[in-house]
């Protein structure tokens, strides 16, 4: 569901009408003079001191509505980046689609990332392990799908240097020729090299290790 911040007109005086815990846990439903609605945190109701008939001004109300957004955008930042690994950027377009402006986006991510539930490093050395067991990437395919994904460059290669050895660059393209064959076993010589060519350089092998595979198993 998108977030929706609420509107205050500065020509009018808010006060509260009147107050009473929601069913939501933890959350507070406020009843304001120009028949709007808040649901709010317990928790600020103390710490701006709310109660019925108290005044809201224009400040106190945008410090309000600011708070509120952020503990909900925190939460729904933690739950999405601790269900699975995810980088930065995913996590940022996730509160961009709940409609989060930017400042509140960055308190997200800095909080995620002060307490480390969310770090580019971990999500690029698990990404680079899984596309080599699963999928046999090459080096060059992991840098670009990496990159789509707002991984620094730095750190794309700081993770390929550790978790994916140059000398295993050969192994992996055998494994991937492997596969590939077996749904190609059909084809004619001269069709079934090209394809596997094909199919090498998508994954993202250096063409050194490509002609040394096709020379193997063509």
């Amino acid at each position: 569901m998108e977030h929706i911040e609420q509107s205050y007109d500065k020509n009018i005086d808010l006060y509260i009408v009147s107050m009473k815990s929601a069913r939501k846990r933890g959350k507070c439903f406020i009843n304001l003079s120009n028949n709007e609605h808040l649901l709010i945190e317990k928790d600020l109701v103390y710490e701006f001191q709310l109660q019925k008939g108290h005044q809201l001004s224009r400040e106190v109300f945008d410090k309000l509505m600011f708070r509120e957004a952020l503990i909900e955008a925190k939460k729904k930042g933690l739950s999405y980046a601790t269900y699975a690994l995810r980088s930065t950027q995913q996590v940022k377009k996730k509160l961009s689609v709940y409609g989060y402006n930017t400042a509140i986006i960055q308190e997200v991510i800095s909080f995620l990332h002060e307490f480390e539930y969310l770090s580019d490093e971990l999500f690029t050395i698990s990404f680079i392990k899984a596309k080599i067991e699963r999928k046999y990437y090459g080096i060059q395919r992991l840098k670009r799908e990496l990159e789509s994904k707002g991984i620094h460059s730095s750190i794309i290669d700081n993770c390929l240097s550790s978790a994916y050895p140059e000398e295993t660059a050969l192994e992996i393209a055998r494994k991937s020729a492997e596969k590939k064959l077996r749904s190609i076993s059909f084809r004619e010589d001269k069709k079934k090299r090209i394809q596997l060519q094909n199919h090498l350089f998508r994954q993202g092998f250096p063409i050194e290790v490509i002609k040394q595979v096709l020379n193997e198993y063509c």
